[in-house]
């Protein structure tokens, strides 16, 4: 397309890496790229929530995505029906079926968000781009504790010896805002929230 005089002073570029993938934090400024499930690289990925869904103490992440964006020639990318990764709590994912998850959002998928209901269910709200939103309820009952405007992450400690850092943001994937909030289990032993001015409080439960 173009002739040699023109690129040969151009700085080129080559994608290598086409898979969706999570960052693991390894420390000390380290991180390494891990491609997600087979599973998930069916489609294009847009909205993600990442918490524990079945209550294990270990985190999930649940997928929202598609485009039917493309040019007529491409056709759309429309193979993913939405999709949750069972997570090992060693950063390993297994994909689970519609059947198993509950979880099917066919259409050009958006955002994803939590949320808690009036009665204090766990919700999951997923928008589809000209087409229905989503409602899907957490079959177990859950207890939760609200954080405020101020507060930018929690330390959760777990009766095996665990401990995890859960930061608290305005806005996460796709066009989304998750409600704010901690959910309790009966695997926790305790939580202490931090403000963005590091001033921290011990979480009763």
């Amino acid at each position: 397309i173009f002739p040699d005089a023109m690129v040969k002073d151009a700085q080129r570029l080559k994608a290598t890496m086409l898979q969706s993938c999570y960052l693991r934090n390894e420390g000390n400024g380290k991180f390494t790229m891990i491609p997600l499930p087979g599973e998930a690289q069916f489609s294009a990925i847009n909205g993600m929530v990442a918490d524990d869904f079945d209550g294990d103490g270990n985190l999930d992440v649940l997928l929202n995505g598609n485009d039917f964006g493309t040019i007529v020639s491409i056709g759309r990318f429309d193979a993913l029906n939405g999709l949750l990764l069972k997570g090992d709590g060693n950063g390993n994912f297994s994909a689970l079926s519609i059947l198993k998850s509950g979880i099917y959002i066919p259409g050009n998928g958006k955002a994803l968000v939590k949320l808690v209901s009036g009665k204090g269910h766990y919700l999951i709200a997923a928008s589809q781009h000209k087409d229905a939103l989503k409602m899907f309820e957490l079959k177990r009952k859950i207890k939760t504790v609200a954080v405020t405007p101020a507060d930018q992450y929690a330390i959760i400690k777990y009766k095996n010896g665990a401990i995890e850092k859960k930061e608290f943001y305005f806005g996460s994937s796709f066009l989304s805002q998750s409600s704010r909030f901690i959910e309790v289990n009966e695997k926790m032993t305790s939580i202490t929230v931090v403000t963005n001015k590091a001033q921290s409080r011990s979480v009763s439960f």
